[in-house]
């Protein structure tokens, strides 16, 4: 009988068997050293002021989720570069008082998903030439990021629309799911991806990951090519939330692999505030980190002739295969990642803070486990 467990994330190949070896899931570091050490470099501090402001993070989120609770009018909040967590208000005194800076002049998170609505209108025909837009909570803005050869035409239009900024993408953007085989989720006949978080539904095990992931409900086998569960559901490309079975004799962990050894305890799962730090696990890049960037992001994949709605975005490096792997910031559950880039880019491997690339998207997994009415597996 096999008899194993699935952790956050699956590994790649030898390593899978060393990282869920773990001796328990409750010995799992608040915040694992290497993810501290590599946030550290990029900021140019030491792990122990790296800790402090995720802990800082963490304070300041409860604070707003407080707020919030009591009915206080918070219309978007995101943490600035001091790692002040800035929150539009019409009620400045509350705000000041939970220990939050409040800002009153902008348009606020409402207003810009109505405006965001009406790019999308402006969009139109045109959509073959848009990359992606969505609410910009920092610049108070909406940003549209077009196709690098986007006419001008298209650009003067959707520039001269008050509160719109347009940017021309790099590249393309994809779902990242690389033909790799042998490594972790190999979806049969072979396409790879990576785990996300596991959790239950209904008294069922099962785990949460990218939607084109388990598009046609594909077997999943590990790294030795054993059978670990099968897609049961998926919504691609309106979305990018997917859902896995797992076997009866398998066992998710509610921790993530770092892919360096070491795990870091899921306690929970939110949507962490624009600016928040932010690392996630994938079978190709590894332990990549950087900051939330947005929310409510629609996508045009490529490929796709439907836009993709709801995500997130980020400046985590990833790269093709990651897609699916899990998003975490300090100890709560982000989201599962989506697609970037396809312009052949170079994460690295394992490069924390340091990983070279633009941006990400990943799916919520707040939202996710909303639709399909999960509740993960935590430590």
């Amino acid at each position: 009988m096999k008899i194993r467990t699935i952790g956050v994330l699956a590994t790649v190949g030898a390593a899978f068997g060393a990282a869920l070896l773990t001796p328990n899931a409750s010995a799992a570091p608040e915040y694992d050293p290497a993810m501290l050490a590599a946030l550290a470099a990029d900021q140019g501090s030491s792990p122990r002021d790296a800790a402090a402001r995720l802990d800082r993070e963490r304070d300041l989120t409860a604070a707003l989720a407080d707020l919030r609770t009591r009915g206080v009018q918070v219309d978007g909040a995101f943490f600035d570069h001091a790692g002040r967590l800035v929150a539009n208000t019409s009620d400045p005194a509350a705000v000041t008082a939970a220990g939050l800076t409040p800002r009153t002049a902008a348009r606020g998170e409402r207003a810009l998903d109505a405006l965001a609505a009406k790019v999308e209108r402006a969009i139109g025909a045109d959509l073959g030439q848009v990359q992606a837009w969505g609410p910009d909570v920092v610049g108070d803005r909406v940003l549209v990021t077009v196709e690098p050869d986007a006419t001008s035409a298209l650009v003067a239009k959707l520039s001269r629309m008050d509160g719109v900024a347009v940017e021309r993408g790099a590249a393309r953007v994809a779902p990242q799911a690389d033909v790799v085989p042998g490594r972790i989720m190999d979806l049969v006949p072979g396409t790879n991806c990576s785990l996300g978080f596991p959790g239950t539904r209904n008294g069922a095990k099962v785990l949460l990951t990218a939607g084109h992931c388990v598009e046609g409900n594909p077997d999943i086998l590990d790294a030795n090519g054993t059978h670990i569960g099968k897609g049961i559901a998926t919504r691609f490309p309106s979305a990018d939330m997917g859902l896995m079975s797992i076997d009866p004799e398998d066992t998710g962990r509610g921790y993530v692999d770092t892919r360096m050894g070491t795990t870091v305890a899921v306690k929970g799962l939110s949507k962490a505030a624009v600016g928040a730090t932010i690392c996630k696990a994938g079978n190709t890049t590894g332990w990549t980190c950087g900051k939330v960037s947005a929310y409510n992001q629609t996508v045009r994949y490529s490929g796709e002739s439907t836009s993709t709605k709801g995500l997130a975005r980020s400046t985590v490096c990833t790269e093709g295969g990651d897609s699916g792997g899990a998003y975490i910031s300090g100890n709560t559950a982000q989201g599962m990642t989506s697609g970037g880039p396809a312009d052949g880019h170079d994460c690295g491997f394992n490069q924390g803070s340091n990983a070279t690339g633009s941006y990400s998207y990943y799916q919520p997994v707040v939202d996710a486990a909303n639709y399909y009415g999960v509740t993960l597996t935590t430590s």
